[in-house]
């Protein structure tokens, strides 16, 4: 447990909340808040001190107790304005390496990282852009490791950097300092990073992946854990010779096996992920955990509620990891809806729709079959219902479903299948997957007290022009696009203004980013099986109220 005392300046303490509960969240960190300067003068409980907008100028005997505190073995954050609240004190700007007068107004600014080789950003994923006052250091310290910089009336200014006085550490962050940006969740990653590094705790390299099924998802998931520093794919099973031979043209080259057990006796492998049908989730993540990996599982996490808690259970007991592939939680839509929702711009939110689908044959593998993919409610659902649940987070108490099967007699899914939710509070939600929607209804349909978002699918094409000179046109399936987002106002007239809402660019690999981060750091899971769980019991609940014909009370 890394001990963090942190002390912030008066009305300071609102902008770090949702950090410091990140920290908590880790279970590596504990806390202790406090506005009191003259705790700097004894730090002999703790092991890192991060101060943030303090206020009020550095008494010489709270100088000396927090310097002494790192040149001791201490870890110190000098976060934002800090270093421009504490400029008179000299031998804590030596600390830090830097000066108090490098403020730049509120302004968007881009933080390119310039060293992605640190354990604080070697998986951050690109630049960082943040609107917000930023303290740049134009000459950071010679002896410095600076991490992000920014260019800046044709200057390059250090916003954050690491140095390592005497036998402490110290980080110190400029890039912004209000609630918002302390609130995002890479800037809350690096943060913490941060922390760790104060501590003097060192990542290892990577964890070693071994990937069960190396089916149609099989090259994403390689290229995916390729592009993600501490992951590592070193083997593939499979059953199909064919399958293991287009494994082998992979640039990681990963050793090859046929099954489970193969891969569980091979060395290095410390993760697994299962990337087999749903039917097969629950035994094989069982028997990779008996064997002390870590665990992977696409999406649905099994078939029932009674294998969610097994496994869960089961994990929680051996100290091991299970998390689910939920990786559209950071589909742009998405991120975009529920910034909206959770803003408070809807008002209350009591009335939501979600549909995807349309008219056509369904896919003749396995995902199409109910015994093997649990239905046709796990196949879709899987990613709606969690965007459903993570967009309304009280408790549902009661589920409804009803199923079509009238046209793809071939198959054994449904055509059409309904699900309509009540929460807690009265909130209502309803879900269609349609294989037979000759016209689709709109991706999001969502009402609040104060105003809508309608969710409009887009169409989109691969234009590519062939060896003759002829162009083709690959048409996209809507669903491999972001829908367009519309936010409806009422204007008092009885009609509503609309505005188109901008998407946030996507993060690279936002999962598996995450579950490095996890593994190699502590940091909190995206993706926990108890979230996962929720789905999968709405989904089984689901498919017997489909059957019965009766809706079915729970309390999840």
């Amino acid at each position: 447990m890394i001990r963090t005392l942190v002390l912030t300046g008066p009305g300071q303490a609102e902008s770090l909340s949702s950090w410091l509960d990140y920290l908590r969240r880790s279970g590596s960190v504990s806390v202790e808040l406090t506005q009191e300067q003259s705790a700097l003068r004894r730090l002999q409980d703790f092991d890192v001190v991060v101060a943030h907008a303090p206020g009020a100028p550095l008494e010489a005997a709270d100088e000396a107790g927090l310097c002494e505190f790192v040149a001791r073995g201490g870890g110190y954050l000098g976060l934002h304005r800090t270093s421009a609240d504490w400029a008179s004190a000299g031998r804590y700007l030596e600390l830090v390496g830097g000066g108090g007068d490098g403020r730049l107004p509120r302004g968007e600014i881009v933080a390119e990282v310039s060293d992605q080789g640190h354990d604080i950003t070697r998986r951050l994923g690109g630049n960082l852009t943040v609107r917000d006052t930023c303290y740049g250091q134009a000459a950071p310290p010679a002896d410095s490791r600076v991490l992000l910089d920014t260019s800046w009336q044709a200057r390059r200014l250090a916003l954050a950097y690491v140095r390592e006085p005497g036998a402490g550490r110290v980080f110190y962050w400029g890039l912004g300092g209000s609630a918002e940006t302390l609130g995002r969740p890479e800037v809350q990653e690096l943060l913490y990073r941060g922390v760790r590094y104060a501590a003097g705790q060192v990542e290892r390299a990577a964890v070693g992946v071994g990937m069960l099924g190396y089916g149609a998802i099989g090259e994403d998931h390689a290229a995916a854990l390729e592009a993600v520093p501490g992951l590592e794919l070193v083997a593939v099973a499979d059953r199909s010779p064919e399958r293991l031979a287009e494994a082998r043209r992979l640039g990681s080259e990963p050793r090859l096996v046929s099954d489970l057990e193969g891969l569980l006796a091979l060395e290095g492998v410390e993760l697994v992920l299962i990337s087999t049908p749903p039917s097969t989730h629950a035994e094989l993540a069982a028997r990779a955990l008996a064997a002390g990996r870590h665990v992977v599982l696409e999406k649905p996490f099994c078939l029932s509620t009674a294998e969610a808690d097994q496994l869960t259970h089961q994990a929680a007991q051996l100290g091991r990891t299970i998390t689910v592939f939920q990786n559209r939680r950071w589909d742009p839509d998405f991120l975009a809806l529920r910034q909206v929702v959770e803003s408070g711009r809807l008002g209350r939110v009591f009335h939501l729709e979600a549909f995807v689908g349309g008219y056509g044959h369904p896919c003749h593998l396995w995902h199409s079959h109910a015994p093997v993919s649990g239905g046709v409610i796990y196949d879709w659902g899987s990613h709606y219902l969690d965007w459903i649940l993570q967009l309304v987070p009280e408790r549902v108490v009661r589920v409804a479903a009803s199923h079509q099967k009238l046209v793809w007699h071939d198959v054994t899914n449904d055509d059409h299948f309904e699900v309509r939710l009540t929460f807690e509070d009265g909130t209502e939600a309803e879900f269609i997957h349609s294989d037979i929607a000759a016209a689709r209804k709109p991706k999001w349909y969502v009402l609040g007290t104060e105003g809508a978002v309608l969710g409009r699918w887009r169409q989109g094409s691969i234009t590519s022009r062939g060896p003759s000179g002829l162009v083709s046109e690959e048409r996209l399936a809507v669903t491999d696009l972001p829908c367009e987002l519309h936010v409806l106002s009422p204007d008092g007239e009885g009609e509503a203004h609309d505005q188109r809402l901008s998407l946030p660019s996507p993060r690279p690999q936002p999962y598996y980013r995450n579950l490095a981060g996890h593994l190699l750091a502590g940091e909190p899971l995206a993706v926990t099986a108890e979230s996962a769980r929720r789905n999968i019991a709405v989904m089984e609940a689901a498919t017997r109220a489909a059957e019965t014909g009766e809706p079915i009370s729970l309390l999840v």
